[in-house]
């Protein structure tokens, strides 16, 4: 029993010793054009870039309607609930009172 412990406490002592390491740099990496192109484009942005109906439209969508949309579902949430629960109404900025 105790020589059948000695032999694997042996193989996992020269595994340990002997474990190859691999770097970035060591592996056989080729590059990819499509990864390479986007990556270039990535960097040149604020060149591409182009004020446009459809970006303005993204702006405006996506920085302002969206999270007025987000406050007011929140805001007649908390009306709801206050109601339901014989609360009475919060002053809230949006709320059906203001």
């Amino acid at each position: 029993m105790a020589n059948i412990l000695r032999q694997g406490l042996g193989v996992a002592r020269t595994a340990l010793q002997y474990q190859q390491r691999r770097f970035a740099g060591n592996l056989p990496v080729k590059p990819n054009k499509f990864v390479e192109e986007w990556a270039t484009r990535r960097e040149l942005i604020e060149q591409e870039f182009k004020w446009d109906r459809k970006t303005m439209t993204q702006v405006l969508t996506f920085g302002l309607l969206v999270p007025y949309a987000i406050y007011s579902v929140t805001v007649m949430e908390y009306e709801h609930a206050d109601d339901f629960a014989k609360r009475p109404k919060r002053e809230v900025w949006g709320g059906s009172d203001a």
